[in-house]
C-alpha cells in the first residue's frame, strides 16, 4: 500500500514537471512575460521592503543583543503570551519586519540551541507579518491610493496575530522555554555585519526566486483555465465575483500579486485576509530558510486561523477608518506596482554581490594563507 502511494506521488511530480516543461518551451512569450512581472515586483517592492529589516533581525540575533530585555517585558510576556522576553521580541519584530524575518530569527535560535524545535515551531505561526513597509510601499500607495487603507490592514493583521499567539498561549506554557545558555555581552564586529549583509542578501535571492518561479506558475494557470476556475468559486463569497475572486485567488498564490490587481473589485477585507495569510509563496520560501530544520504545518494552520480572524477585524473597523468612503474605498481602484525608479534596488544588488564575491575570496586567501 506503501509502495503504491510513492509511485502515485512520483507519477504526479512527473507529470507536473513534464507540463511544465511543455509549457515553458511551448508558450514562451507568456513565460517571459510573467519572469518579467516578477523580477518588476522584485525590485520595485521586495527589496526595498525586506532587505533592511532582514539584515537588522540577522545582526541581532547573530550578535545576542536579542536576549537582553528588560524584566518587565519578560513578566509582561510570559503573563499574556506564555513568552520570555526574548521570544516576545520576535515575536514584535516577525509582525512588522517582513513575512521571513521572524522564522529565520527562530531558525537561527534553534541552530544555537536557544530553543527547542517545538517551541520554535510554534512561535513560527505568530512570528510572522507582512510589515509596513510592504502593506504602505505595496498596498496601500500603489493599489489603493489612500494611507488609511494600510493603517487598517495593518491594525487588523496584527490584532487577528495578537489574537492567535493568545490562543497559541496555553500551547506555549506548554512547553516552556529551555534556559538560555550563558552569553555574553552584546557584540558587533565587522565580519558579523559582513556576515549579515552576505546572509541577508542570499535570503532575498532564495525569496526573488521564488517569487519569479510562482509567477511563472500563475501564467501556467492562467492559461490552464485553473485560476477561471478558482476565481469562479471564490466568486461565490460575499462581495466577491468570479473577477475579483481570480484576483484573490492569485493574491493567495502569491501575496506580492497584490500589487498588480487592477480594478478587479477586490475588496480591502480580502486583501487583508491574504496579507495575514501570506500565500503559498511565502510558505515555500519559509520552508527554504527553515531549510528541513523546522516544519511550517503548524504555521499553515495558524496563518489559515489568522486570515479569518483578519477579514471579519478589517470588515468591523472599515467604516470607523475609511468614514463616508468606505464603499469607494473598499475596491481596489489603481493598478499598477512600479515605483518611480529601480535604481537602488538595483545597486543594492549589485553592492551585495560585489560584497559576497569580494568577502568570499578573502576568506579563501585567508584559509590558504592559514596553511
Amino acid at each position: 500500500m506503501r509502495k503504491s502511494i510513492e509511485r502515485g506521488r512520483a507519477a504526479v511530480k512527473t507529470a507536473l514537471l513534464t507540463a511544465g516543461f511543455v509549457y515553458c518551451a511551448a508558450d514562451t512569450e507568456t513565460v517571459s512575460a510573467a519572469v518579467y512581472s516578477g523580477i518588476q515586483r522584485c525590485i520595485n517592492v521586495v527589496v526595498p521592503s525586506l532587505f533592511a529589516m532582514i539584515m537588522v533581525s540577522s545582526i541581532l540575533v547573530r550578535s545576542g543583543a536579542g536576549v537582553f530585555a528588560p524584566k518587565l517585558t519578560g513578566r509582561f510576556g510570559r503573563l499574556l503570551f506564555g513568552m520570555d522576553a526574548w521570544e516576545l521580541r520576535i515575536f514584535a519584530l516577525g509582525m512588522f519586519a517582513g513575512y521571513p524575518a521572524g522564522t529565520k530569527m527562530l531558525c537561527d535560535e534553534y541552530a544555537m540551541g536557544r530553543i527547542s524545535k517545538r517551541r520554535a515551531e510554534l512561535l513560527a505561526g505568530i512570528c510572522f507579518g507582512a510589515g509596513p513597509a510592504f502593506i504602505f510601499g505595496c498596498i496601500s500607495r500603489q493599489v489603493f491610493a489612500d494611507k488609511r487603507a494600510g493603517q487598517l490592514i495593518l491594525v487588523s493583521t496584527v490584532a487577528a496575530n495578537v489574537l492567535v499567539a493568545l490562543i497559541m498561549s496555553f500551547f506555549l506554557r506548554k512547553t516552556a522555554a529551555p534556559r538560555m545558555k550563558a552569553q555574553k555581552s552584546p557584540g558587533v564586529s565587522a565580519d558579523m555585519l559582513t556576515e549579515c549583509v552576505m546572509r541577508s542578501g542570499r535570503t532575498m535571492a532564495d525569496i526573488c526566486i521564488m517569487i519569479i518561479g510562482f509567477s511563472v506558475l500563475t501564467a501556467f494557470l492562467v492559461r490552464t483555465g485553473a485560476m477561471w476556475a478558482a476565481g469562479e468559486l471564490l466568486g461565490l463569497l460575499p462581495g466577491l465575483d468570479s473577477v475579483s475572486g481570480e484576483a484573490l485567488a492569485a493574491s493567495l498564490i502569491d501575496i506580492t500579486a497584490v500589487a498588480g490587481a487592477s480594478r478587479s473589485g477586490l475588496q480591502l477585507p480580502y486583501v487583508s485576509a491574504a496579507v495575514s495569510f501570506g500565500g503559498v509563496c511565502v510558505f515555500f520560501q519559509l520552508s527554504s530558510i527553515a531549510s528541513g530544520k523546522l516544519s511550517i504545518k503548524p504555521l499553515i494552520v495558524m496563518r489559515t486561523a489568522a486570515a479569518l480572524m483578519s477579514y471579519w477585524i478589517c470588515r468591523i473597523l472599515l467604516p470607523l477608518f475609511m468614514g463616508n468612503e468606505a464603499a469607494a474605498a473598499a475596491a481596489v481602484a489603481a493598478g499598477g506596482y512600479s515605483s518611480g525608479t529601480a535604481v537602488p534596488s538595483i545597486m543594492l544588488i549589485i553592492m551585495v554581490v560585489l560584497l559576497m564575491r569580494e568577502y568570499g575570496d578573502m576568506r579563501g586567501k585567508g584559509s590558504a594563507y592559514s596553511t
